[in-house]
């Protein structure tokens, strides 16, 4: 495994765990942190969280995941 894959693999790891996290951050505190309507909260939340855990999946696929 090359630096750059190596780089890429930890960036996707932190840019997964940032999705979610924004997202739990949408849902439960938007509120008092951001300006989103009401209707906007659950929907976005869920997207960024569900977009985060995609390319986890994916990056397990990819880096993880032993070839049969």
């Amino acid at each position: 495994m090359t630096t750059f894959e190596i780089v890429m693999k930890y960036l996707g790891i932190l840019m997964s765990l940032i999705y979610v996290t924004a997202g739990i951050t949408v849902l439960f505190r938007s509120r008092e942190l951001f300006n989103i309507p009401q209707p906007f909260i659950v929907p976005l939340g869920i997207g960024l969280m569900s977009y985060g855990l995609f390319r986890g999946y994916r990056l397990y696929q990819k880096y993880f995941k032993k070839p049969s």
